[in-house]
């Protein structure tokens, strides 16, 4: 099984601050850093890191050669790109001293994307396959319809939360993973719902959907295959929260194309996010899949001499 993750490619441009900026006020950044990201990257780099056999999708500019080449480092298929003559997307992220992250995208060539090329991108897999999609791109409802047409099971990381999410064709996917804030958007919920009620909420507007929910340090609740699962997060030092969401979704996807249990799957994506909060970036903080195996394994044994 392979996951074909229709994908945004990004320059980060990452600032770390004291506090966040407030509307009218100038800030002094402590440090200014460039990174490889973008969400479906992030993804393709996880997910290939985890194991999975991954085709990304997607474009750069001329200024985004570098992309292309962390995601073959990473094992991830990037001979598929869309290579355009407009400025790779860019992202302007602040981060504050206790690790958290605001973060301004612009979309640059990840809006270039044609219906021609996903043909093309579409033809590299088969029934049964996973597609993998956010919201970073162009044409988000023509690949979720199409893919769900050719037999693909998608797969929707609904990020940034779309404008008008009632305009995608969203019966048409197959599993939404979202955290606290886009659930609680796509279940027409308060802020603040509690995550088991969002879960509830999803399921009745989603009845056929598999769905993850991660809470961040409060963990993950997921209805999958009609049963529900619980996994608590792994308490780390917080160093940056940037595409800790990006590893965990890349690594539980890897672990379903592996036919692995959802516990389990949920358990090395949990630990692979955990990893990746304690390390400044986001591609740069993505784990090894070794690193993940030696992290659990630490873990049981220390569980076992409490």
């Amino acid at each position: 099984m392979k996951i074909l993750n229709f994908g945004s490619l990004n320059i980060d441009n990452v600032y770390t601050v004291e506090e966040f900026v407030h509307p009218g006020e100038t800030v002094t950044a402590k440090s200014h850093t460039v990174f490889a990201g973008g969400k479906g990257l992030n993804q393709s780099i996880a997910a290939a890191r985890a194991g999975a056999e991954v085709i990304h999708g997607g474009a750069i500019g001329p200024d985004g050669g570098f992309l292309a080449s962390l995601l073959e480092e990473a094992g991830a298929d990037a001979g598929h790109l869309l290579r355009l003559d407009i400025p790779t997307g860019h992202t302007v992220i602040e981060v504050d001293a206790g690790g958290q992250n605001r973060i301004l995208v612009w979309g640059g060539a990840n809006r270039g994307l044609t219906h021609t090329y996903l043909e093309d991108v579409f033809a590299c897999g088969s029934d049964g396959d996973i597609v993998l999609l956010q919201n970073e791109t162009s044409l988000t409802d023509s690949i979720i319809r199409r893919a769900h047409g050719l037999g693909f099971r998608v797969v929707f990381n609904p990020s940034p939360f779309p404008v008008n999410p009632d305009a995608l064709p969203l019966d048409d996917v197959d599993m939404f993973i979202v955290n606290e804030s886009e659930a609680a958007l796509l279940a027409n919920a308060a802020p603040g719902t509690a995550p088991a009620t969002l879960l509830e909420h999803l399921h009745l507007r989603f009845p056929s959907a598999d769905l993850v929910v991660t809470a961040g340090e409060r963990g993950t609740i997921a209805l999958l295959g009609g049963a529900e699962y619980v996994q608590e997060a792994f308490p780390v030092k917080t160093v940056d929260t940037t595409g800790a969401g990006d590893t965990f979704c890349g690594y539980f996807l890897a672990a379903a194309c592996a036919h692995k249990s959802p516990q389990a799957a949920l358990c090395e994506a949990s630990a692979a996010a955990a990893l990746a909060v304690s390390r400044a970036g986001a591609a740069p903080s993505i784990p090894q899949a070794d690193e993940v195996r030696t992290f659990l394994k630490k873990r049981m044994f220390l569980q076992q001499i409490e």
